[in-house]
């Protein structure tokens, strides 16, 4: 799970970016919106997730972010154990990561 780190102004700032430096090139932003289209108020088909993928790719080669094009790899590649379908040719429902791991109460 992302934590709470500070953010230099005093209030704590949830880091979204598991595998990068959330403080460098805008990624919090873009990495927010991200989850934020994978995550239980988004997800939808096949098709909802590589646009999710695409616009994150495209928030960071906005901000000159090197890591831009390795981001969107890992999420082609592993984004399907994260993301929330809806209905669907798909042998489950919602987040599979959900039912391996369980949310922090």
């Amino acid at each position: 799970m992302a934590e709470s780190v500070p953010d230099g102004s005093g209030a704590p700032v949830r880091d979204y970016c598991y595998f990068l430096d959330h403080r460098k090139y805008n990624r919090n932003r873009g990495c927010r919106r991200h989850d934020n289209l994978y995550g239980i108020n988004g997800g939808g088909g096949e098709l909802d997730r590589w646009q999710a993928d695409r616009e994150l790719r495209e928030h960071m080669m906005g901000e000159g972010d090197p890591m831009a094009w390795p981001t969107w790899l890992g999420c082609a590649v592993f984004g399907w154990f994260f993301f929330n379908y809806h209905g669907g040719r798909w042998a489950w429902r919602g987040q599979l990561v959900r039912r391996f791991i369980r949310a922090p109460q």
